[in-house]
């Protein structure tokens, strides 16, 4: 089996500023244990969107981690992979290191190298017509097969539910009522996600449109963030509130009233803070006097793999409703554009190659 590969491909450069500039750069040179994947599909995460709005790592890069695709190159000792859909990570852990040992694996060493790239310095890789996937991440289970049929928006899944997997996991025993504070396409994850695994999921949303989709994801209530947002939801769960919050958000009014409703010795999980230096004021009152309990949750489990492919193939949650604009890569400024302010139904904005 052989694949026809150009010397050079489409990808979507960082240089600086609010843009991507879609240029020519050389096809990556594939090495022993290596693979080179044809991009059919790669998400916007939000995560990304930050790298290039706050300056969060130097260019110029190829970005993009939610990456699908077919392996048209392997590498020596990689034969296996040639010819097969895949969705690729670009982050394993070592597990071999303290905090593997803990499963704590987001803060292994060894985890923040990234370990695919269409170009520069490795940083994604999934805005490009192809991407380079390195050995430690073949090594690593950080490319897993897709099903077959599986549609290439919902291979773009893998990773992010991924994480919104390991964060419901995170949730205290047994099962109750948890809320969720934002709908946006993680939001709605999470929220399928912990109805599948038995928990009464409330949710807290400002944009009717996203509401009207939350009980399609499995939320049974969903509330307006307006004045009195603990008390709403304190009545809702009387007598005590709700058994677990997931912050879905930055916004600190609703993390706020979020904690406020929590019953005494309730669990807060925030998920949306990925970054250092965002600060967050809280009642610690709610900490200390009231027993309850912050945690966070970042960044996916390779122990989760096989759990995201069962979840992924739940016809009862319509994962393909998430993926609502798939964009040519050659536009991708427009998705950029859209992903940073929703409008229109939008949820998970996607770029894909033309070819």
């Amino acid at each position: 089996m052989t694949f026809a590969v150009p010397p050079d491909m489409r990808a979507a450069v960082w240089r600086g500023g609010g843009e991507v500039a879609v240029e020519r750069v050389p096809v990556p040179a594939v090495g022993p244990g290596e693979l080179l994947v044809r991009v059919e599909a790669c998400g916007l995460c939000p995560t990304d969107i930050k790298k290039i709005d706050l300056a969060l790592c130097a260019p110029p890069v190829i970005l993009g981690h939610e990456t699908a695709g077919a392996v048209v190159v392997a590498g020596e000792g990689r034969g296996e992979w040639l010819g097969r859909r895949v969705a690729v990570y670009h982050h394993v852990p070592c597990r071999a290191c303290r905090f593997c040992g803990l499963r704590l694996y987001s803060q292994c060493p060894g985890y923040r190298r990234t370990g695919t790239t269409a170009g520069f310095a490795p940083a994604g890789g999934g805005w490009a017509e192809y991407v380079k996937v390195l050995p430690w991440i073949v090594d690593g289970g950080g490319v897993v097969a897709a099903p077959e049929g599986m549609p290439r928006e919902t291979v773009i899944l893998m990773e992010p539910v991924n994480t919104c997997l390991r964060c419901v996991r995170c949730l205290p025993p047994p099962p109750g009522t948890v809320v969720i504070l934002g709908l946006g396409p993680i939001g709605l994850m999470l929220a399928a996600l912990a109805a599948r695994d038995g928990w009464n999921v409330l949710a807290v949303e400002p944009l009717q449109e996203r509401r009207i989709q939350a009980g399609r994801f499995g939320a049974g209530e969903v509330f307006a963030p307006t004045d009195d947002l603990a008390g709403r939801l304190r009545a809702r769960c009387a007598p005590d509130g709700p058994d677990a919050v997931i912050a879905a958000t930055e916004a600190e009014a609703a993390i706020g009233a979020g904690l406020a409703a929590l019953r005494p010795g309730g669990a807060l999980i925030l998920f949306a803070h990925t970054r250092r230096g965002q600060p967050l004021t809280i009642d610690g009152g709610e900490i200390g006097m009231r027993e309850k309990h912050i945690t966070g949750s970042y960044s996916s489990s390779i122990d989760l793999n096989g759990a995201v492919l069962e979840a992924l193939g739940d016809a009862r949650v319509p994962w393909e409703r998430l993926v609502t604009h798939v964009f040519p890569l050659g536009e991708i400024n427009a998705a950029l554009a859209l992903a940073r302010r929703p409008r229109d139904g939008s949820l998970k904005i996607a770029v894909a190659p033309e070819n």
